[in-house]
């Protein structure tokens, strides 16, 4: 963390995850663009990456994921996982001040120093970083055989019965077919969308049931059980769809 510092990152805010609402606190307004930023638990870099917006556009992407946005989607599982266990994560920015320039044309300091950074410090969450050694070759094609197959399944939309349970109160079962598609342990949190409401998205958790192979989810903040007692009677059916493996869309 001293060497972030010592080239110019400073701390500019935190991550905070209360009542179900994940947001960031920044200490002021940077308007600085093509900027570096790094997210620090216990003085420990877990990720850094670039952006040629500002940091509070940045940050947005990853309050708010597009379903395109990958990596924005698992760096907000990661975020609020550490939030629940009561880590914090802070926020720090390096902004390109220096005016770099080479035969008339200005220099992307912030790019430059991105792949540099994550080849030195390698942190924990830069998995898709292009310095991170690569697999031999037999065992990337078998990886990506695997995702084959998931990707395949994630195309199936599964079918939930609305019970008096599923109906009254803030859950629903996805049945041992499915449950290895989904987060594996007990109270993961995943994402939730209720039909095309990219805009809130919302939070649950996860329960295993290890007799049945069952996983059960649930939403406190009450949104799934309004969701459902509006559009849907008894025994009637929704469709569950996996995005991906923390990321469901509920659909009619």
């Amino acid at each position: 963390m001293k060497k972030l510092t010592e080239i110019g990152f400073k701390k500019v805010g935190k991550w905070s995850f209360e009542n179900n609402l994940f947001q960031y606190e920044l200490n002021e307004n940077y308007t600085s663009k093509n900027i570096l930023y790094s997210f620090v638990i216990e003085n420990e870099i877990k990720y850094i990456g670039k952006s040629v917006k500002t940091i509070t556009q940045r940050l947005n992407g990853y309050r708010r994921p597009n379903i395109s946005q990958r990596t924005n989607f698992r760096l907000n599982n990661l975020i609020i996982e550490k939030l629940r266990k009561g880590k914090e994560v802070e926020i720090y920015l390096f902004e390109d001040n220096a005016e770099l320039s080479y035969k008339g044309k200005k220099i992307n300091l912030s790019a430059g120093l991105e792949d540099n950074l994550i080849a030195e410090h390698l942190p924990e969450w830069n998995t898709l970083g292009k310095n991170r050694k690569s697999t031999n070759k037999k065992t990337a094609i078998k990886l990506k055989t695997k995702e084959n197959v998931m990707e395949k399944k994630y195309n199936e939309d599964i079918i939930v019965t609305i019970g008096e349970a599923y109906y009254n109160q803030g859950f629903f079962n996805i049945g041992s077919k499915y449950s290895e598609l989904l987060p594996k342990n007990n109270l993961d949190p995943i994402k939730i969308q209720i039909e095309e409401n990219k805009n809130e998205i919302i939070i649950g958790k996860i329960y295993k049931f290890s007799d049945s192979g069952q996983t059960r989810i649930k939403d406190q903040s009450g949104e799934y059980k309004r969701w459902v007692q509006k559009n849907f009677n008894k025994k009637d059916v929704f469709k569950v769809e996996i995005i991906e493996k923390d990321f469901i869309k509920l659909k009619k």
